[in-house]
């Protein structure tokens, strides 16, 4: 029969403060120098958007975006429908949907630095059906292309404030390197296709923020 040596009053005490010692101790995270000029330099969302523009987010379009005159009519014979199929949001604001088509540009106009062209979709008629914003500015409300996609939550950042940035960050994206490829004083009458996002604010007035442009030769 073994014999059980009990511990002592002391013994139990030097466990327990050890116990104590190892709970409060931090596990350190181990990053590389890079890693953590990164962390204290803080988010930076132009990185953010360059990690995912050509691997996520212009797959995702080509994947998922609805044909601009397919989408519009599904919103017209049933709102709530091709909301609950197609649409995104953050928050409670309004739904953004995914799209792409061909039109023909009416006309290139700017207000407030705010600079459109006018979009007749095939069959075409002469008519403007939506606006393609296409700068120097895109509207600081506009959040078409950040909500639409679906993959890039709130929840995913720190706060607000650099959810709002990713939102600019896109703009800027598509301000250098989609709108510039355009000029915008010579496109009225070409036809060009294209992918995009827009918020559904009021059905008659359509405003896409492209991802991608090209004219037809």
């Amino acid at each position: 029969m073994t014999n059980r040596v009990p511990f002592s009053k002391k013994s139990i005490v030097v466990l327990v403060l050890l116990m104590m010692t190892l709970l409060s101790c931090k596990i350190a995270t181990i990053r590389s120098l890079e890693e953590d000029k990164e962390a204290k330099a803080g988010f930076n969302p132009n990185k953010y958007v360059e990690s995912i523009w050509d691997s996520q987010l212009i797959p995702t379009f080509h994947d998922q975006a609805i044909e601009i005159t397919d989408l519009l009519g599904q919103i017209d014979a049933n709102q709530n429908k091709a909301i609950q199929d197609h649409g995104h949001r953050s928050g409670t604001g309004a739904y953004s949907f995914m799209t792409y088509g061909e039109a023909k540009v009416l006309a290139y106009a700017v207000d407030l630095r705010i600079g459109t062209l006018s979009l007749d979709f095939a069959p075409f008629d002469g008519t403007a059906d939506a606006v393609m914003l296409v700068g120097p500015l895109i509207p600081r409300r506009n959040d078409a292309v950040r909500d639409a996609v679906g993959f890039i939550k709130f929840n995913d950042f720190v706060n607000q404030t650099e959810f709002a940035e990713v939102s600019n960050a896109l703009k800027n994206r598509v301000l250098e390197d989609v709108v510039a490829a355009i000029d915008p004083e010579t496109i009225t009458g070409k036809t060009v296709s294209f992918y995009g996002a827009f918020t559904l604010v009021d059905r008659s007035e359509i405003e896409i923020v492209p991802v991608t442009i090209e004219i037809q030769e």
